[in-house]
């Protein structure tokens, strides 16, 4: 058997059909997985791969999508709770409460319930990954309603590894920084492409094929010793800015403090 391998696991990946979502079903089929997408948009590629209509901010929807899974295929061994929307730019000054509800519920109530309701049709060892953001680390502006929601994504995982280890399910999280996705390049001379390249360590975005690879290991066999764990994968962005031009203060003097 190959390491982190998922032959014969049966997977749900949410928001599945484009971006990170389809480079981690890819992996996942790839990898011997029965690969199961749930998104409001149809998935275009592998046949093998089965998908359903779903929308995760509807409870109801999700459950019993969920529970249709496991009586097609016999169980739930792995949900990775992707799904979300990127109204990243949007301060407080712009912020409306639709704006604000609807990414609460889609990118926060769909993690939630989907923690709540893959824990309850989850057989023990099953493997639950959250999709977070490294805005969810770290204040940016214009993230009043984005950012917000994936800093609650990084809360839910902790309380839901608590809550589902005594059923011996681990619930983990993956940030991304910024990559490579339709939500980013399809963005006409979209400016946080040159903002994230200038800053970020390793000096380029992200490919999401890097991104499925975190999610890869976690919901293998292979990470049984890993719950409530969040996985930054941004190329460094979120342990600082690989430039900070500033002009330092006179108080510093041959590399001492002086007192003015």
């Amino acid at each position: 058997m190959s390491f982190f391998s998922l032959e014969g696991k049966v997977a749900v990946v949410t928001g599945g059909s484009s971006g990170i979502g389809k480079a981690i079903v890819e992996r996942f089929e790839k990898d011997g997985a029965k690969v199961v997408v749930f998104d409001r948009n149809a998935f275009d590629g592998s046949e093998t791969v089965g998908f359903a209509e779903v929308d995760v901010s509807d409870e109801s929807s999700l459950s019993s999508a969920l529970e249709s899974v496991v009586d097609q295929y016999g169980s739930l061994d792995i949900l990775i709770n992707n799904a979300g929307i990127q109204p990243l730019g949007v301060g407080f000054s712009d912020l409306t409460s639709d704006l604000m509800s609807r990414t609460f519920a889609v990118n926060v109530d769909g993690v939630a319930f989907g923690i709540k309701h893959g824990g309850r049709l989850m057989s023990e060892g099953g493997r639950i990954v959250n999709t977070g953001s490294f805005v969810g680390l770290t204040g940016v502006p214009g993230g009043a309603a984005y950012a917000t929601s994936k800093a609650a994504v990084i809360h839910l995982t902790r309380l839901g590894a608590i809550e589902l280890s005594r059923q011996n399910i681990t619930v983990n999280c993956v940030c991304p920084g910024t990559i490579l996705t339709p939500a980013v390049t399809g963005i006409p001379d979209n400016p946080e492409i040159p903002f994230a390249e200038s800053r970020t360590p390793i000096g380029r975005l992200g490919d999401p094929e890097e991104i499925a690879a975190a999610f890869h290991f976690l919901a293998s066999p292979d990470a049984s010793y890993v719950t409530g764990a969040v996985l930054s994968v941004d190329g460094g962005i979120s342990a600082g800015w690989e430039r900070y031009d500033i002009t330092p203060p006179l108080e510093i003097q041959e590399g001492k403090w002086i007192d003015q």
